[in-house]
């Protein structure tokens, strides 16, 4: 599984509406995007919920890296790149993915949270990837409204990335958490995020 997300900053004083007419439009083509595990496509408004700048940053999950290289070598991606101009790409090498046993409806996540995590170069990376495996799963099952977690490695930066699928709004999560609005979830590989990696 890859992670990857690209986050397009604002200016102070644009129409989040566009953005939000822009997913209403065109986010329902992913729905069928081949290979496409999970895609939530991710606002933040300058103002609300401790957002100091609007932000268009969708995340992906890919559980193999051909079909995330589909996407960014075909027309949905040049898309954004002729509307914002060529973002920062940032990808993270899977290392864990937790279902809720709870829920099964991948289009019920309504905002998602994410958090980071510095490492020592030095980490056992056998005793990490358990470690959050077995969070994961903890967190996933005892946690009301936590649909999903996945987590990421930056082996460049040595640090964990971890994202939260909640089934609740952002007016129900901790305002010390960075959270984003869901405005849209694709999921036509949902199932296949769970099937062991093949890459």
């Amino acid at each position: 599984m890859i992670i990857k997300q690209y986050q397009i900053s604002l200016p102070a004083d644009y129409r989040m509406q566009v953005i939000r007419d822009r997913v209403a439009s065109r986010g329902a083509s992913f729905d069928t995007f081949a290979g496409l595990g999970l895609k939530c496509f991710l606002i933040r408004e300058k103002g609300k919920f401790g957002a100091m700048a609007n932000e268009y940053s969708p995340v992906y999950l890919w559980p193999q890296t051909g079909s995330m290289w589909d996407f960014l070598a075909g027309p949905a991606f040049e898309a954004i790149k002729e509307s914002f101009g060529v973002p920062l790409v940032n990808a993270w090498p899977g290392l864990v993915f937790a279902q809720s046993e709870n829920s099964t409806d991948p289009t019920t996540i309504a905002s998602v949270t994410r958090e980071e995590e510095c490492l020592l170069p030095d980490t056992n990376l056998t005793e990490l990837r358990h470690r959050e495996a077995t969070i994961a799963a903890e967190r996933v099952n005892a946690t009301k409204g936590l649909f999903a977690r996945a987590v990421g490695l930056d082996p460049r930066g040595w640090r964990l990335v971890r994202f939260d699928y909640w089934t609740q709004p952002q007016a129900d999560l901790s305002s010390e958490l960075l959270s984003y609005e869901v405005l849209h979830v694709s999921a036509p590989a949902f199932d296949d995020l769970m099937a062991p990696a093949r890459d």
